[in-house]
């Protein structure tokens, strides 16, 4: 499309779900931003982002209170031949919500296939009709694009009867005002300066390869019917929640034990609850495989006379109350990560189960395991009261078998809310080995500028849990102020 749709989402923050009372109740896919230059989410982005000297090299936006609209819009423009003013042409009327969707093939026309539709605020009908013909102009496509208007929106359609019946169906009721759509965002918590969300059940019948719609999508559909996404940004961080709503099995699961790792540790991956999880959609995984052909029943069979483990039990076992994997940064050097003696690594597995359960599987993994290598494997493991470690060496098993204080560690505050109440959690301390990092890219070969733009992360973390018929993801990263 023309170039207003090449504004960067950069410089587009909101704490509202954007454009969507401009968009028709039945879309199937919907992304909305917004352009409000003195935006709470704008100002936190700009700061956040010019911790990165590629962002500031790149927009140059050194005022977070600074119209980004007027920024953005002149770069997309710098190379082009057309002679638009943002301060004439285009900022007298642009509004500061933009959204695309789409929608369902037309019913009065079953063969019109995919159609798109976009949303622009606007502040003077008038002038946005002149302003959006001047950018159309600067379009190489032949064909005009269809445009209409519907309270203080623009919207734009690949025909005119398009424009005009979308904006006749928003009279009708908006994506705004549907309880899904609007359920689905209030799951995330609000929602930050771009959201997207999309009727997935929809999306698959309508748009999917006919050899995908079948009764053998039953199990996904129920469990993905509709998801949605948004960024948000803190000045210090950046944090992306995704939310899917289906039929949801919310299980029962104590607090998350990777709080209680040793607070040097650098990576982190702990399940809570796991054996409950897995008890809970067992049948329902089993059934949804064996519609689609596969002889469940023989392999499970197969696999147990040749292992002498027991589906599903053994699995649920291992996972327990808790599991975990952790690295530690103590002792994390390129010459350990490059040599083959894998004890010069801090590593080991936490389990938290009926510890005789546990050991009774230990021996019979490790000796097949042993069994297939051809000799002894140098495991040092601890039993504890309730459950076991299992580590690459003696001084870590001791390490990982005692509590520690990860979960109260600025780095793991800094990606983590409520850890310990979270399903699951990923923790990864970029500082605490970013030494190690740096040397290992510039050892590679890497430009100092990609360095630059590495070193001012302090955190990545990922949660998710269920709640209700969601189940809600977050991703954060964030930065050393």
């Amino acid at each position: 499309m023309f170039a207003v749709y090449k504004l960067d989402p950069f410089g587009t923050f909101s704490s509202e779900p954007a454009a969507a009372e401009a968009i028709p109740a039945d879309a199937v896919f919907y992304v909305g931003v917004d352009l409000d230059p003195a935006a709470d989410q704008k100002i936190k982005a700009v700061q956040f982002l010019n911790h990165f000297p590629a962002f500031k090299k790149e927009v140059d936006v050194g005022d977070p209170n600074a119209d980004i609209r007027k920024t953005i819009f002149e770069k997309s423009l710098e190379e082009s031949p057309c002679d638009i003013s943002y301060d004439d042409d285009i900022e007298p009327w642009l509004g500061t919500k933009f959204a695309g969707a789409a929608m369902p093939p037309s019913e009065s026309d079953s063969d019109s296939g995919d159609q798109f539709m976009f949303a622009l605020e606007v502040t003077d009908e008038t002038l946005a009709k002149g302003g959006i013909k001047k950018l159309g102009a600067c379009d190489d496509a032949e064909a005009e694009v269809g445009v209409a208007f519907t309270g203080d929106y623009a919207l734009m359609a690949e025909t005119q009867e398009l424009a005009d019946e979308f904006a006749a169906d928003v009279e009708q009721g908006s994506l705004a005002d549907d309880s899904d759509f609007t359920s689905d965002l209030d799951s995330m918590g609000g929602v930050g300066f771009a959201t997207l969300w999309v009727d997935v059940e929809t999306a698959v019948k309508l748009y999917g390869p006919p050899e995908l719609v079948s009764d053998d999508l039953d199990f996904l559909l129920s469990n993905y019917q509709r998801a949605a996404a948004t960024i948000r940004f803190e000045s210090d961080s950046v944090e992306v929640v995704t939310s899917v709503f289906g039929d949801r099995q919310d299980v029962e699961h104590g607090d998350n034990k990777i709080v209680d790792l040793p607070d040097s540790t650098a990576f982190a991956v702990s399940e809570a609850g796991g054996e409950q999880r897995l008890n809970a959609t067992y049948d329902s995984l089993v059934q949804a495989a064996e519609k689609s052909g596969v002889d469940v029943e023989a392999q499970i069979a197969d696999f147990e006379s040749q292992t002498g483990l027991a589906i599903p039990d053994d699995i649920a076992t291992v996972l327990g109350e808790n599991i975990m994997f952790a690295v530690d940064a103590d002792g994390l050097s390129a010459e350990a990560l490059q040599s083959e003696d894998p004890s010069q690594i801090n590593a080991g597995v936490r389990f938290t189960n009926d510890p005789d359960e546990l050991n009774a599987i230990y021996d019979k993994v490790l000796a097949l395991v042993e069994e297939e290598a051809g000799r002894e494997l140098p495991v040092s493991k601890r039993d504890l009261d309730d459950g076991l470690v299992l580590a690459t060496n003696d001084d870590y098993a001791d390490k990982l078998s005692e509590d520690g204080s990860l979960g109260d560690t600025d780095a793991f505050t800094s990606v983590t809310d409520d850890a310990a109440s979270k399903e699951f959690v990923l923790f990864f301390d970029f500082d605490s080995i970013e030494d190690q990092i740096v040397q290992a890219a510039q050892d590679d070969g890497a430009p100092a500028e990609a360095i630059e733009n590495i070193t001012p992360i302090q955190a990545f973390g990922i949660t998710s849990d269920v709640d209700g018929d969601y189940f809600i993801t977050r991703f954060r990263l964030s930065v050393n102020d």
